[in-house]
């Protein structure tokens, strides 16, 4: 039998939920009805203003109909007037049924059918509601039913007051960094506006695959407790409570409770209420195993995910937390969840961006894309010289140099050390395409501009706004096309071929050659204008034979790069290798020497570079043709045949690689083609 002086439970529920634990210790009763003066409020027109009462008796409880309307049941039988509650029966009271129970070992009941759906019929009163579950926050309706007495205008007035506590609240989070910056901004807000001094935020463990371990592996994010005490952990009961029903609670009064109090209470006051909330986010169905995890939504649909807690409580001499502030702290802990995952997808992304540029940066080493420029020479420095005083600028550059000699390289070096570097860099061989296609791929074309145009392209310089265009060969554009450029580096708009709206772009040129554009000029090969217009910053790239020093740090800096692809360890190369590097005055330049190292490291078998692995051209650096020797030997010949025995004298010295041979002379690879073939024919 019950023993006078024992506590009992009331579990409350509407619909098919429990909604509040009520702790009774006798001498205390217990009244139920309509008005705001009883301790559960039961806001249904059935129900009486003082309906029925739950009281001690000698050695238990009982529940007793105050002379209601409707009668109250048991089990759903009317009671006449008192009955003995025995463990697990259950009150019905208009739409509310209230379980007795005389412990909470057993966790909560599961749902009862009740005619009840919506929650506000059943609400509580007084001092000694113990527990309050919240789903969502309803903070901003303020001018609730069951706020009887209140004006209007104090009503408008808390709603006011309540919605700017959330701008400034929402303003804090989204100037954290740091996920315990934003719990401890969102905490100490919260117990500001509460009043309270003490509570915490806490983040559940994850195992593999991200699974919520629940309150076995749970990380203090952020803290606050009073003058002189320490920070009391929530009870597993409460945290349980809330990780499976992802429900907020309130309880009150709890006074030594062990299940509704907090853990290691060490210090001399009492707690009088606690409010525990959830930190949700959505996730998908499928990742939501944990008992932290809803299964509400169905296979594949997103559904509710709790991560962590949000925990305060009143101890001593501070005021007992009410429904109200349950609900303000639901809202506060909605927001900072919504903070938390939002820094967490932001971390996620700048990971992500860390490693896509470590991977780019390795890319462009592997493919010798950077814009490394390799010597100690005087003359390549006073090349980076050039570089570093050009590139803060929106000049236009010229950039000179033969074959070979790294032009793109100068031309990229300028665009990265420019403001221009996070833009595109976008490349252009004048000399590569027909006059016609030229002019398309410099300024693109509308859908039917000519035959074949079945979309609409953009061109070169719309693809480089905001960037840098390099055009190269510069010296091989038409002269018909030369004058449409002139008015575009001049800052006038474009229109695509076929067009008739204006373009506007905001482009830095650059420009490449390896011809004598000032002969050009003068043959009226090449526009004087455009020649002064491009002509703003020259800058001029030696060919490697004049500077010899950096011959051993380039061999060196190409072996690097394609060590990595060898079948074999190389340790260097050998000095007498070396000395034939030197001593060669490579009409090819550094992209000569490239294709010599690379030759090396793949037909190579030794474990260094010997000087039987280079392959070194015969073709001096004053044979400009394969036609002229010197001038004792002049033989004259038509151009054409000048062309086909340079072009033929290339080939050999690449040894039948026609995609080495054309990066050679200049030319696409399907023109090289085109020439073989009528020279085939011819013969």
């Amino acid at each position: 039998m019950q023993q006078t002086g024992s506590p009992a439970y009331l579990i409350i529920q509407f619909g098919n939920r429990w909604s509040d634990i009520l702790r009774i210790v006798p001498p205390q009763t217990v009244t139920i009805g309509r008005s705001s003066e009883c301790q559960i409020v039961v806001r249904d027109e059935r129900v009486s203003r003082r309906h029925a009462e739950i009281a001690p008796t000698d050695g238990g409880w009982v529940v007793r109909d105050l002379g209601s309307r409707n009668g109250t049941l048991v089990n759903g039988s009317p009671i006449p007037d008192a009955h003995r509650l025995a463990d697990g029966e259950v009150i019905q009271v208009g739409g509310g049924a209230i379980t007795f129970t005389h412990s909470l070992s057993g966790g909560l009941p599961g749902p009862i059918d009740s005619p009840v759906t919506d929650p506000s019929h059943l609400t509580q009163a007084g001092s000694q509601s113990i527990v309050r579950r919240r789903n969502h926050s309803q903070w901003s309706a303020v001018s609730s039913s069951g706020a009887g007495g209140i004006s209007a205008a104090t009503q408008a007035k808390a709603k006011d007051e309540l919605w700017n506590f959330f701008y400034r609240l929402v303003f804090d989070l989204v100037q954290t960094q740091r996920p315990s910056e934003a719990a401890q901004v969102a905490l100490d807000r919260l117990l500001e506006r509460l009043g309270v001094e003490a509570g915490g935020v806490l983040l559940l463990g994850t195992g593999r695959g991200g699974q919520s371990t629940g309150m076995s592996n749970v990380r203090l994010l952020a803290h606050h407790s009073g003058p002189g005490g320490t920070y009391r952990m929530v009870s597993d009961f409460v945290a349980d409570t809330v990780l499976r029903e992802r429900q907020a609670v309130l309880a009150r009064n709890v006074g030594s409770d062990s299940k509704l109090s907090v853990i290691h209470a060490s210090d001399a006051r009492e707690v009088v209420s606690v409010i525990c909330a959830p930190l949700r986010r959505r996730v998908p169905d499928s990742r939501s195993n944990s008992p932290a995890a809803g299964t509400a939504g169905g296979p594949g649909r997103p559904t509710d995910e709790v991560f962590g807690l949000l925990h305060v409580y009143s101890a001593g001499e501070e005021r007992m937390l009410t429904d109200a502030d349950l609900e303000l702290a639901v809202a506060v802990a909605d927001n900072l969840s919504i903070a938390l995952h939002r820094q967490q997808e932001n971390l996620k992304l700048a990971r992500s961006l860390e490693r896509t540029r470590r991977q780019v940066d390795e890319l462009r080493q592997q493919l010798g894309g950077g814009a490394q420029m390799v010597g100690q020479s005087s003359a390549i420095t006073a090349v980076r010289e050039a570089i570093v005083r050009a590139a803060p600028t929106s000049a236009t550059v010229l950039v000179r140099g033969e074959s070979g000699v790294g032009k793109e390289l100068v031309a990229r070096a300028i665009h990265d050390a420019s403001e221009r570097r996070d833009g595109p860099m976008i490349c252009l061989n004048c000399a590569a395409l027909a006059p016609s296609l030229l002019e398309s791929e410099l300024f693109g074309h509308e859908k039917g501009a000519f035959t074949g145009a079945t979309d609409r392209k953009i061109g070169k310089f719309e693809a480089a706004d905001g960037g840098t265009l390099l055009l190269d060969e510069i010296g091989e554009m038409p002269v018909e096309l030369q004058a449409k450029l002139l008015r575009v580096l001049e800052g006038q708009p474009f229109e695509r071929l076929g067009g008739h709206k204006p373009i506007q772009v905001d482009v830095r040129v650059v420009a490449a050659t390896n011809r004598d554009l000032e002969q050009a000029v003068r043959e009226k090969l090449f526009r004087a204008d455009l020649y002064y217009r491009l002509r703003v910053v020259e800058i001029e790239v030696p060919p490697l034979r004049h500077r010899p020093e950096d011959i051993a740090e380039l061999a060196e800096y190409f072996l690097d790069q394609f060590r990595p692809h060898a079948n074999r360890k190389i340790s260097g190369i050998s000095p007498a290798a070396l000395q034939i590097l030197t001593a060669h005055d490579w009409p090819g330049n550094v992209r000569e020497l490239r294709n010599v190292i690379e030759r090396a490291v793949v037909l190579g078998r030794d474990s260094e570079i010997l000087p039987e692995d280079l392959n070194i051209s015969s073709l001096r650096g004053d044979e400009t043709t394969a036609g002229t020797s010197t001038a004792g030997s002049f033989e004259p010949m038509p151009l054409a045949e000048l062309e086909r025995r340079h072009i033929l004298a290339v080939l050999e010295h690449t040894q039948g690689n026609k995609s080495q041979a054309a990066q050679l002379l200049g030319i696409e690879r399907s023109t090289l083609d085109r020439k073989l073939k009528r020279y085939r024919k011819a013969q």
